[in-house]
């Protein structure tokens, strides 16, 4: 799973330029996002690559009162395509969800170990994401969400924890976030291989247990 991501470190400028993007609006910059909290993703309009906020948990559009609904904050690879509650957003409205790094916890006895994960070239994550708008017919309001998609994790983080966000690499951006793509057979071949050699880890300290806590002490090494 991904429950935690920084954008620390992040600038619409540098994003702009790395990822070819046309607009880009305002975004959280923290070492603790936590989901529910805004988080910046890229989509693709009218061949258009935006930059944008988006609320982390998906709602889909279909959902008539989101109060009963539990917006997810993952989906998993292996049935993102199948799942009521993906299908339609895995075929038209893909998008990249950006971090500097993300954190997952190791179990280790009776404690949990926290780690802080990092592209090993330092670059921005680009994690695999599907986005979508939800609108209340009579008032009007308007939430865009988005959720992280994870993968089987793999050998250095398999160590730590079973499951990984999927993380994308240049050559895969144009598919993913063209909505006139929608061979999901060849979307879901992308989502189950990650790369072995991305991504680099250390161990931090409780001090990011609490997603109210911020600062660079959360990606501090032990």
């Amino acid at each position: 799973m991904c429950g935690r991501i920084s954008t620390a470190g992040l600038s619409a400028d540098s994003l702009k330029t790395h990822f070819g993007v046309d607009s880009a609006f305002p975004f959280t910059l923290s070492y603790n996002i936590a989901p529910t909290l805004q988080i910046p993703a890229i989509i693709e309009q009218d061949n258009v690559r935006k930059l944008k906020a988006f609320s982390w948990g998906l709602i889909p559009h279909w959902v008539k009162d989101i109060n009963i609904i539990t917006a997810a904050f993952n989906a998993r690879a292996e049935t993102v395509a199948h799942k009521p509650l993906f299908r339609d957003a895995i075929k038209s409205k893909r998008c990249l969800v950006l971090a500097s790094g993300f954190y997952e916890w190791q179990k280790q006895g009776g404690k949990k170990q926290a780690y802080y994960i990092y592209r090993a070239d330092k670059r921005p994550l680009a994690f695999a994401g599907l986005w979508d708008l939800w609108e209340n017919n009579i008032t009007g309001d308007a939430i865009e969400s988005c959720t992280i998609i994870t993968t089987s994790a793999t050998h250095q983080m398999a160590k730590i924890h079973e499951r990984m966000p999927v993380v994308l690499e240049s050559d895969n951006f144009d598919a993913w976030l063209d909505p006139d793509f929608n061979d999901t057979d060849v979307l879901q071949d992308v989502l189950i291989a990650p790369r072995d050699d991305v991504l680099e880890m250390h161990p931090v300290s409780t001090y990011v247990n609490n997603s109210r806590n911020d600062g660079e002490a959360c990606i501090e090494r032990l």
